[in-house]
């Protein structure tokens, strides 16, 4: 069924991107600066809109890179608490608790 959904939405999606394409078929001119092209509309807009999306992406994979890092330290120091606070028994945690030396 999922399939199914996707192949429905792809299919919607060629069909739109079809319709866009012919209904925006017309050569328009594109001048910066010294240089000077052209190009039909719907075919200079996907570039556009494709070159935004490759940019936002490339910007964004070092935050990504960066999170999964601090997630991984977050993972480790968590392991390494759990640890240690299995080893430790009931009444020991009391009195470290009580002594002030970990925060509540």
């Amino acid at each position: 069924m999922k399939k199914l959904g996707t192949l429905t939405i792809t299919a919607i999606l060629l069909i739109s991107i079809t319709v866009f394409t012919l209904q925006n078929s017309q050569i328009v001119v594109i001048k910066l600066l010294f240089w000077e092209a052209e190009a039909s509309l719907s075919m200079i807009l996907f570039t556009v809109f494709s070159t935004a999306i490759l940019i936002t992406v490339i910007a964004i994979i070092p935050t990504i890179y960066h999170l999964k890092k601090l997630r991984d330290q977050s993972q480790k120091k968590v392991k390494s608490l759990v640890k240690e606070s299995e080893k430790l028994s009931e009444p020991e945690a009391k009195n470290i608790m009580a002594e002030g030396q970990v925060e509540k």
